[in-house]
C-alpha cells in the first residue's frame, strides 16, 4: 500500500491526466500549433489524411479557438471550384479578411476547410496518379452524394473526437462551396447514399448530426440550369433549355484541372461526355439523363425537405452574376417558404458574385457583419436572428470599383421588395431569327466578363430593330423583369434573348442592366412570359430605358443549331421598381 502522505499526490496526478489531454484536442489526430491567437490543426502530409465513407483521403485543416477543450460550435468553410483547403485560410490583409479561418476561430467556433475531392491533395489531378487510395477520388462536380456526404463525414469524425458540436454546424462558401452549404442545409439532418436513398445523418459511432445554419455565397439550388436555361421559373425543366455557353465553357476549363475520370464509365463522374454533349446545342436523348442528372444530384432542387424543413438559410446572390444569377436563390427560397411559411430563411442580395459582379467591398463588409450575426444567433444563441423570408438589398453602381452600391434596401420578403413596377410596351409586332444582331458587340459583353465589366458604356448596335424603350423618369430597377407577349415561331431550337440597356442619349452610349435568354418548343404559338436575370439599378431622369430583343446572344448563350423566326406581338415588359 502507498503511505497516506503520498496519495493526495497520486490523486492529483490521475486527475491531471485527462485534463492534459483535453486541453490538447488534437483534430483528426493532428496537433496544434498557436498562430494569431488561435489553434491551427493541418494536415501535414498524405498519409495522415482522414478518409471519407468510400476510403478516399480528403485533405483537411480544422482551425479552433485559443482555449476551450470542445465540442465547439463548428463553421465548415468550402472553398470554390478547382481550388483547396486554403482558398479562405489566412490573417488578412485582404477583400474579405472576415470570412476566413482565423477570424471565424477568433470568434470562438471551430472551422473546418477542407479541400473538394478530385482537387489539390484530395486526389487532384497530379497526387492521384500515385496514390492507390484515390481509385475513387475523381470530381464529381459537387454531387451530394459524394462530395458532400465527404464533408459530412469528416464532421462525424470530429464529433466522436469531441471537436464538433453535433447541434451548433453552420456552413458557408462561395460558388462551389456555397452550392455545397446550399445542399447540407437542405439535407439538414440527412445523407444521401450512392443510390439516391437517403438516411440519418450520424457520426461512425452513431451520434445524431444536423446541420444549425447555413449561410451560402453565390449558390446555385438546380444543378442542371447550371448549364442550361429556359427563360421560365427557376426550377422549371421543360421544355429544355439554352446552353450557358460561356460559363459552362469556363466550368469544364477548371474541371478538367482537377482529377477527371475517363470517359466512358459512370455518369456521374464523366465530365468528358458532359462537355462533349453540351457542345452540340441540340440537348436530347443521352444527354437529356446527363441534365437529369444534374438536377437529381447537383442541386436541391431535385430532393424532398427534410422534416420540418431545411436547415435556417442566409442566402447572398448576385444580381450581376451570370453564373449563378438571383433565380438560383429565388428557386430555394420560394420552395422553403412555399412549405413552411415562416422558416428561417433570409436573402442577401447585391451586385456581386461570379462577373461581371462588382463585389463592393463595403457592401461585401456589411453581408459579412450579417453573416457573423446569424451564425452567432443560430450556433451560439447570442442576438437577433434574421426574420422570416427578410431581404437585403443593395444595387448595382459604377464604376465597378466604387467602394459600395446604391442602398442597403430592405424588405419583410422578396415578393415585397420592389414598392411599385411601371410597364413598357409596343404596338409593333417585331421579328427576330438565328442570326441576332451585331456579332462584335454581343463579343463585347459575354456572361463571363470581368468584375464591374456592366459599368463599361457601349455604342447602341445600328443594326438591332426589336427594341422596346420608353424614357425614364428617375426610377429605379429592383427585381427580375418580365416580358410578355403572344409569338408564332417556326422552327425548331428558336430563342428569344433579351437584353436591358440604360441608354444616355447625350453621349449617345449605353450600359447593360439585365438579360436573359427563353427557349422557344419546336413551333410553339400564344402566349409566353420570360424572366430575365434581374438588377438593381437606377435609371437617371432622361435616359432611355431599352429593351433589346434578340435569336442569338452567343457566345453568353448558344446559338441556335438550326434555322427559326419568331414573330413577337402584344410585348410588355414590367419593370418592378423600388
Amino acid at each position: 500500500m502507498l503511505p497516506r502522505r503520498l496519495l493526495p499526490l497520486v490523486l492529483l496526478a490521475l486527475t491531471a491526466v485527462p485534463q492534459a489531454a483535453q486541453a490538447d484536442p488534437a483534430p483528426f489526430g493532428h496537433p496544434c500549433t498557436v498562430q494569431n491567437d488561435v489553434r491551427f490543426c493541418p494536415t501535414t502530409d498524405l498519409a495522415s489524411r482522414p478518409l471519407s465513407f468510400d476510403g478516399t483521403p480528403i485533405d483537411v485543416d480544422v482551425t479552433l479557438p485559443a482555449t476551450g477543450d470542445g465540442p465547439f460550435p463548428t463553421i465548415l468553410l468550402l472553398h470554390g471550384l478547382g481550388g483547396t483547403k486554403l482558398g479562405f485560410e489566412g490573417t488578412g490583409p485582404g477583400d474579405d479578411a472576415a470570412y476566413t479561418n482565423w477570424f471565424f476561430a477568433q470568434h470562438g467556433y471551430a472551422v473546418v476547410t477542407p479541400t473538394a475531392r478530385g482537387f489539390g491533395d484530395s486526389c487532384g489531378k497530379t497526387e492521384a496518379p500515385s496514390d492507390s487510395a484515390c481509385a475513387n477520388g475523381w470530381t464529381r462536380l459537387g454531387d451530394i452524394r459524394y462530395e458532400v456526404r465527404d464533408i459530412q463525414t469528416l464532421v462525424g469524425q470530429l464529433v466522436d473526437e469531441g471537436i464538433a458540436d453535433p447541434a451548433r454546424i453552420g456552413s458557408t462558401g462561395i460558388s462551389y462551396g456555397g452550392g455545397f452549404s446550399t445542399m447540407l442545409g437542405w439535407l439538414k439532418n440527412r445523407v444521401m447514399l450512392p443510390d439516391g436513398s437517403l438516411e440519418a445523418w450520424t457520426s461512425p459511432k452513431g451520434v445524431p448530426i444536423s446541420l444549425a445554419a447555413a449561410w451560402p455565397r453565390w449558390m446555385w439550388s438546380n444543378g442542371a440550369s447550371i448549364f442550361t436555361r429556359n427563360g421560365r421559373a427557376p426550377w422549371s425543366r421543360n421544355p429544355v433549355g439554352i446552353t450557358v455557353n460561356s460559363y459552362a465553357n469556363g466550368i469544364f476549363a477548371v474541371a478538367f484541372g482537377g482529377n477527371v475520370a475517363p470517359t466512358g464509365g459512370d455518369l456521374s463522374t464523366d465530365i468528358t461526355l458532359w462537355k462533349q454533349q453540351i457542345d452540340t446545342a441540340r440537348i436530347d436523348g443521352a444527354a437529356l439523363k446527363t441534365l437529369d442528372n444534374a438536377y437529381r444530384y447537383h442541386g436541391v432542387a431535385g430532393i424532398a425537405q427534410a422534416a420540418g424543413g431545411p436547415a435556417p438559410y442566409l442566402i447572398q446572390q448576385g444580381w450581376t452574376d451570370a453564373l449563378f444569377p438571383v433565380g438560383q436563390a429565388l428557386g430555394a427560397y420560394d420552395a422553403i417558404r412555399k412549405a413552411h411559411p415562416q422558416a428561417p430563411v433570409a436573402l442577401q442580395l447585391g451586385d456581386l458574385g461570379h462577373g461581371p459582379g462588382a463585389n463592393h467591398p463595403g457592401d461585401t463588409a456589411a453581408f459579412d457583419t450579417q453573416g457573423l450575426a446569424f451564425f452567432d444567433a443560430w450556433l451560439k444563441g447570442a442576438g437577433t436572428k434574421p426574420a422570416p423570408g427578410s431581404v437585403t438589398a443593395f444595387t448595382m453602381s459604377c464604376p465597378g470599383s466604387a467602394q459600395n452600391g446604391g442602398g442597403p434596401y430592405s424588405a419583410a420578403s422578396y415578393g415585397k421588395l420592389a414598392r411599385r413596377s411601371m410597364t413598357i410596351s409596343t404596338r409593333k409586332a417585331l421579328t427576330i431569327n438565328q442570326d441576332g444582331a451585331s456579332q462584335k458587340l454581343a463579343a463585347q459583353i459575354p456572361g463571363l466578363s470581368g468584375s464591374g465589366a456592366l459599368c463599361d458604356a457601349r455604342k447602341p448596335d445600328p443594326t438591332s430593330h426589336a427594341k422596346i424603350t420608353a424614357v425614364s423618369k428617375g426610377v429605379t430597377l429592383l427585381g427580375q423583369p418580365v416580358i410578355t407577349g403572344i409569338v408564332k415561331t417556326k422552327g425548331r431550337y428558336g430563342q428569344i434573348d433579351a437584353r436591358v440597356w440604360d441608354l444616355d442619349p447625350t453621349a449617345n452610349t449605353q450600359r447593360l442592366i439585365t438579360r436573359g435568354v427563353y427557349r422557344l418548343a419546336a413551333n410553339q404559338k400564344g402566349r409566353f412570359a420570360f424572366t430575365l436575370d434581374g438588377n438593381g439599378w437606377l435609371f437617371k431622369r432622361g435616359h432611355r430605358i431599352v429593351v433589346e430583343l434578340l435569336g442569338r446572344d452567343s457566345p453568353t448563350y448558344g446559338a441556335s443549331p438550326e434555322p427559326f423566326t419568331a414573330t413577337l406581338s402584344a410585348l410588355k415588359v414590367r419593370m418592378p421598381l423600388r
